[in-house]
């Protein structure tokens, strides 16, 4: 029916360009942000579940960081452990020595000022050695390292400082005075003394031995920790990626045709505005 109140062809093409024109945009929107998802209109569901993996990823990258830094504590303790433990042995070296019958007063006195040497380095590390002012081994502490993005107890790591300036019976050192210039901490003065030293420096060597086994198997589950956290951050950011980054390719594609389809509806409307003029010509 030819009509001039109702142009349906012209309004049909006005339809299909705002309908190409909001494509257009939208697509320009992705390629010029890179996102698929540039507002929550797009696609809500979709939306809620990247923005969920992002902050996965952001919990895995920031626990990362907080296994890398217990690393990094437990590296600092046990390095201060083997110091301790090359100065136990050295100790025990030097008692072994005095109790050698054929040395004399001067060679003792020589033998007791190296062993009074290393038993205040020994005091000094033990009461010095700290990780951005936490003191790790003069005070017994339990320390919590979140290495997980949720907030659980099975996603901590905990690390246990050594309080070696304890007496014996409790955990410390035989070597450690709190005098960081003591002498005569272990006396090796003569073969008797040198022969009781010798059982209380080879207790420091155990005691050293057993902190320096925890701390290693601390490390060991800091590093575990680290490559799941950096594998499962991989795996989100990829499935993050699936979701939301633009297809440049297929974007491009989706523009040129947008592009054309908007052409061609402008060329329809225009088709279709000269064919309702027509009806002028029944009246002429």
């Amino acid at each position: 029916m030819l009509s001039i109140n109702s142009n349906l062809s012209a309004l049909n093409a006005q339809t299909q360009l705002e309908k190409s024109r909001k494509n257009t945009e939208q697509t320009l929107a992705e390629l010029a942000s890179g996102t698929q998802l540039s507002s929550a209109a797009v696609n809500a569901a979709n939306t809620a579940l990247s923005q969920s993996l992002e902050a996965q990823v952001r919990g895995d990258n920031q626990a990362s960081s907080n296994a890398l830094d217990g690393v990094s504590m437990v590296q600092t303790a046990d390095s201060a452990m083997a110091q301790l433990q090359s100065n136990s042995q050295q100790i025990q070296d030097l008692a072994i020595q005095a109790g050698d019958a054929a040395l004399n007063s001067s060679n003792r006195q020589s033998l007791q000022q190296q062993v009074d040497q290393l038993t205040q380095s020994n005091s000094s590390i033990i009461q010095n050695t700290q990780y951005n002012g936490t003191s790790l081994l003069s005070s017994s502490n339990t320390l919590q390292f979140q290495v997980g993005p949720n907030g659980s107890s099975s996603n901590q790591i905990n690390v246990n400082t050594s309080d070696l300036a304890a007496t014996p019976a409790n955990g410390g050192l035989n070597s450690y005075n709190a005098n960081l210039a003591a002498t005569g901490t272990i006396d090796i003065s003569s073969p008797a003394s040198a022969l009781a030293a010798q059982a209380g420096i080879q207790s420091d060597l155990d005691t050293i031995s057993a902190s320096r086994t925890q701390l290693g198997a601390t490390s060991n589950a800091f590093e575990a920790a680290y490559n799941n956290l950096q594998t499962s951050s991989l795996n989100a950011q990829a499935a993050n990626s699936q979701i939301s980054d633009t297809d440049y390719a297929a974007a491009s594609a989706q523009l040129v045709q947008q592009q054309i389809l908007g052409q061609a509806a402008i060329a329809m409307q225009g088709q279709a505005n000269i064919s309702q003029s027509s009806a002028l010509s029944l009246l002429s």
